[in-house]
């Protein structure tokens, strides 16, 4: 009889690490469902790095292959989530409170605050490991690497540790918030063969956030915008493989690059196509804005969700290409615009807030 593994029957698992560069089981414990995450569809894991070595060059006396070597492995692994946040607790990437999502959110270099009913996530330029993100002499842009299990329901089992991950984020109108997480680990032989099923309990049930009642707001750019169809906000940064031969299987904790500024596209409707001025100073704001290169002072998505509200604040703004014509959306005209941030010393380029009301 054959088994058939459906991919909504199987269940991901993530724990941020005690310690670098040794595994710790997000499984093992009384209460594994708290380290459980929901994903969409199927994680990707693939092996990076030589894996098998293939020998053909290599002379034999009867032909044909020499036999193959394993050379250094790691992986590569990407997986798509809904973005969840407990806009009800002051700091939920605290350890006794956190998102179902905080060993993501604390694996890629924030700049974390939290004043009293907030939270703030700035994109740094910079990167260190550690298993602490604050005390003495500790940078800011510190990253936890987690511990990763995926685990089909009667099925087969990966492992990794000393991951650190990427998210970029995108959604359209009415509908969820998603986050595409990159992620690379280290490679590690599955040990541990028994099978959990999770059963997810707060904060593991909590509601994804839906990309309605959100306002846009510019200060420094004559753009005019009169709906919003599509949303895309890139960090900027970029994920490498570390080589390191001292390891096991050849790779050290993969470090963040900002290789670009952190950027905000939108899909936008222009209907009137002026900057509001009577009689109006540009037909084509966007295009006036793009050939003169302004810089703006920010571009701002001020999302609400019930009594609280995510706040994404993109620094500096300037256009990355003129507007383009995105097509139609319901038989209406849409264009595209992409700002990216200008770095400046008095600021984070991209900032992401949770504010709670009282």
């Amino acid at each position: 009889m054959t088994t058939l593994i459906a991919s909504n029957q199987s269940a991901v698992f993530v724990k941020t690490q005690a310690s670098l560069g040794a595994f710790d089981d997000p499984t093992a414990g009384s209460a594994p469902f708290n380290k459980a995450i929901r994903v969409v569809g199927t994680p990707s894991w693939s092996v990076r790095g030589a894996g098998i070595i293939d020998r053909k060059e290599v002379f034999t006396p009867w032909g044909g292959n020499s036999s193959s070597r394993t050379g250094g492995l790691g992986w590569d692994i990407t997986f798509q989530t809904e973005f969840f946040w407990q806009f009800g607790l002051a700091y939920d990437l605290d350890l006794s409170t956190q998102t179902q999502l905080a060993a993501l959110w604390l694996a890629a270099p924030w700049d974390i605050t939290h004043p009293a009913l907030a939270t703030s996530l700035a994109v740094q330029p910079f990167f260190q490991p550690n298993v602490a993100r604050t005390g003495s002499g500790i940078p800011s842009y510190s990253v936890q690497p987690f511990s990763m299990v995926y685990e089909e329901e009667n099925g087969k089992r990966w492992e990794a540790f000393d991951c650190v991950a990427l998210p970029k984020f995108s959604w359209e109108y009415g509908q969820r918030v998603m986050i595409d997480w990159t992620i690379k680990g280290s490679w590690r032989p599955v040990i541990n063969s028994s099978n959990i099923q999770p059963t997810y309990v707060a904060p593991a049930t909590e509601a994804p956030i839906i990309g309605v009642n959100c306002a846009v707001s510019f200060s420094g750019l004559t753009v005019g915008i009169d709906a919003v169809s599509k949303v895309t906000i890139d960090t900027g940064w970029t994920l490498n493989d570390v080589g390191d031969f001292r390891k096991p299987y050849g790779f050290g904790i993969s470090f963040f690059r900002q290789d670009a500024s952190p950027s905000i596209e939108l899909d936008i409707n222009e209907l009137p196509e002026t900057d509001g001025a009577s009689p109006p100073v540009s037909i084509q704001p966007g295009w006036t804005d793009a050939q003169a290169n302004t810089i703006g002072t920010s571009l701002t998505l001020t999302l609400t969700v019930g009594s609280s509200t995510w706040t994404i604040t993109l620094d500096n703004p300037q256009y990355v290409a003129f507007p383009s014509q995105g097509g139609e959306t319901n038989g209406y005209r849409t264009n595209t615009s992409k700002w990216q941030a200008i770095p400046d010393s008095s600021a984070s380029p991209l900032i992401f807030t949770m504010t709670t009301s009282n």
